[in-house]
């Protein structure tokens, strides 16, 4: 398990990117921090809370599942960039500059001084994937994704999340669709822990999510499956001030703890499925924030 490919993504991408040379959020002060990080919110929001379900029928006995969920995010062109405001006297004319998915950061001049923005990581889209199990009896499912803290150098990551789903049409037999409600919660953390107090950085992701979702099944062979979701995203973000620019001096070199909430509200999904015995193959588009295509392998008994 440790040598999954999702923990392999989360340090190498998450982690020495974030903090790499030129993605430097302990550049920042706390109110431009904000800023740089929210787009990263509403991503993380938007990943785990897709891929949890392709069928709204939940077996009336037991039934047992393993899916590997793969997802492209496309990242909109305005959470690229923000409209810095560093509160510096002669700062009113600061253009653009780069969220951490943007790519050239500003440079800007105040009475102060030069105030340097970190780069981004210059990206159009993110694909990444994850795996699943879940268990159900009596028309209720229980999703799990997990993976226990490790360790890389100075950087530690662990995921954990639930999705707990009921069937309400089998209540109502004559209901020429199956649907059911589910609740998703998921929470990652990733912590750099350097012997450098300064070097200290810590994200914390944790997302919801509740939808009614619709299926129906053709022969036996084909479904057509649907939802409406309401979901919200925040990042607890811990770091280190540097202020290497050396122009606010009142703020820094301390450790700042902030709340960064992602846009995420709602999202309408559409999908398909076809079911060869116990395995299955999913494909399905979800309209949000950040439009995300999920393709889905399951192994279901």
């Amino acid at each position: 398990m440790k040598k999954s490919f999702l923990i392999l993504i989360i340090i190498y991408f998450a982690c020495q990117n974030i903090f790499a040379q030129g993605v430097r959020i302990d550049n920042l002060p706390p109110q431009e921090a904000v800023k740089y990080v929210k787009p990263l919110s509403t991503y993380l929001g938007t990943f785990f809370n897709t891929g949890a379900y392709h069928n709204a029928d939940v077996p009336d006995l037991f039934g047992f599942k393993f899916s590997i969920v793969g997802t492209l995010t496309f990242l909109p062109e305005s959470e690229k960039s923000f409209a810095p405001n560093p509160g510096l006297e002669g700062s009113e004319n600061f253009e653009s500059t780069a969220t951490i998915f943007g790519t050239q950061g500003g440079y800007f001049l105040s009475n102060t001084g030069f105030v340097v923005y970190p780069s981004g990581l210059g990206l159009k889209n993110i694909p990444l994937g994850i795996y699943q199990v879940a268990g159900s009896l009596f028309g209720t499912e229980l999703m799990i994704r997990y993976f226990p803290t490790i360790k890389k150098d100075n950087v530690q990551a662990g995921l954990w999340g639930i999705g707990l789903k009921h069937e309400i049409s089998r209540y109502f037999p004559l209901l020429p669709l199956d649907i059911s409600v589910q609740l998703l919660l998921n929470r990652l953390k990733i912590e750099n822990k350097s012997s450098d107090p300064t070097d200290y950085a810590k994200f914390e992701s944790k997302n919801f999510a509740l939808n009614v979702q619709a299926s129906k099944t053709f022969a036996g062979l084909l479904i057509i499956y649907g939802g409406l979701q309401y979901e919200s995203s925040n990042l607890d973000v811990s770091y280190y001030f540097k202020d290497p620019d050396g122009v606010f001096p009142s703020l820094a070199d301390r450790i700042y703890d902030l709340k960064v909430d992602g846009d995420n509200t709602f999202r309408l999904t559409v999908g398909t499925a076809l079911q060869l015995s116990f395995f299955v193959l999913n494909f399905d588009a979800n309209i949000t924030k950040q439009t995300t295509l999920s393709a889905g392998m399951s192994f279901e008994f």
